[in-house]
């Protein structure tokens, strides 16, 4: 008895020939109101919809502004790269691209889905960031998986310029601005002190925050929103990037004034306040932050002490593109607050910066 042949659907040509097909079904699992904003679907097309794609859901990333398509193609062209790149086992937690899609004349991205939950549904359960073990496990998963990537993305070594790239964006984008030129200060600080050694060039996704890990069974499953990411950059802004994010939000949910539990010495006093209690400060979660940005430096063949000088740049680079005014705004005027070398090495005799 033959087999009757696969009947396959039309390939859907726009974004509401994929929704609303029939037998189509989707969920709205993200949406924002940033000048970029987009929403992302996750959709179950009908069978056969795509002959060398997935026969489950797939996912699909919709610009509402004309600012947000050229973040979707950003992104798509950056999946598009990391699918001919080999990027050994971390390679399944990548979306696959599939196809671009029609969205009122914007361009729409369909990509594979990765399973998973954001890292921050578990972050901001109550007091898991007080819990010492917790947080560990959250640094030893993102650790690791950006390990796993520099490894197998690595290519040439090249002077590490990224300070003094930063610092040109931000005197572009702050031009005028009453803190600019003490954010300056720090950024050259920072840039004298990386300039004089060499890393490989790695993948960088560019955003490697903890919202956009996903986690399943103890382990990273998934990795998303790759609009900001380069083929080739450097690693350190991934490193440095999930540990300021990690602190930014220590306080979120402390009242004004209050210290936050869990972290004797840190209270909600303006932002910022976890970034400068993780860099500087005594305490559990302090030491792991050091630990990891010293782990993750020595990995890349780096001097651990250059952890300060990138994490001074890391906050630059955020004051430099993050597309809300205001947000970026305060990293500068943190990055103009801070001292030019952390307080803890300088108690332990070494001179940072």
């Amino acid at each position: 008895m033959t087999e009757a042949p696969k009947a396959f659907q039309p390939r859907p040509r726009s974004v509401h020939d994929l929704l609303f097909a029939p037998g189509s079904r989707g969920v709205l699992i993200a949406t924002s109101k940033d000048p970029d904003a987009k929403r992302t679907f996750i959709v179950t097309p009908p069978a056969g919809t795509y002959r060398d794609g997935p026969a489950g859901p797939v996912a699909i990333k919709i610009p509402v502004t004309v600012a947000a398509s050229g973040a979707v193609s950003r992104e798509t062209r950056m999946l598009i790269a990391l699918g001919e790149a080999d990027l050994g086992e971390v390679g399944r937690t990548v979306p696959r691209y599939l196809e671009t899609l029609d969205s009122d004349g914007l361009p729409a991205v369909v990509t594979t889905v990765v399973r998973g939950v954001p890292m921050s549904v578990g972050y901001h359960r109550w007091l898991h960031t007080s819990r010492p073990r917790a947080v560990a496990e959250d640094f030893a998963l993102a650790g690791g998986w950006l390990r796993h990537l520099q490894l197998a993305t690595a290519g040439p070594r090249a002077r590490i310029t990224w300070a003094g790239d930063v610092s040109g964006e931000v005197r572009t984008r702050w031009s005028g601005h009453p803190k600019l030129e003490a954010a300056q200060v720090r950024l050259a600080a920072a840039d004298r002190q990386l300039r004089r050694h060499r890393v490989a060039a790695t993948v960088v996704h560019g955003d490697y925050w903890f919202g956009n890990l996903l986690v399943d069974d103890g382990r990273i499953s998934g990795v998303v929103d790759w609009e900001n990411g380069a083929r080739s950059g450097s690693p350190l802004r991934d490193l440095v990037r999930f540990v300021l994010s990690y602190c930014l939000y220590l306080d979120r949910h402390t009242r004004p004034g209050r210290e936050v539990h869990g972290h004797r010495g840190l209270r909600r006093t303006g932002f910022g306040a976890g970034i400068r209690y993780g860099l500087l400060e005594p305490g559990w979660l302090p030491d792991l932050v050091r630990l990891y940005l010293r782990t993750g430096l020595d990995r890349l063949g780096l001097p651990t002490v250059l952890w300060y000088g990138a994490a001074l740049a890391g906050l630059g680079e955020i004051a430099a593109t993050a597309n809300d005014d205001q947000f970026a705004a305060n990293h500068l005027e943190l990055l103009a607050s801070l001292p030019y070398w952390p307080l803890t090495d300088v108690a332990d005799g070494v001179e940072v910066l």
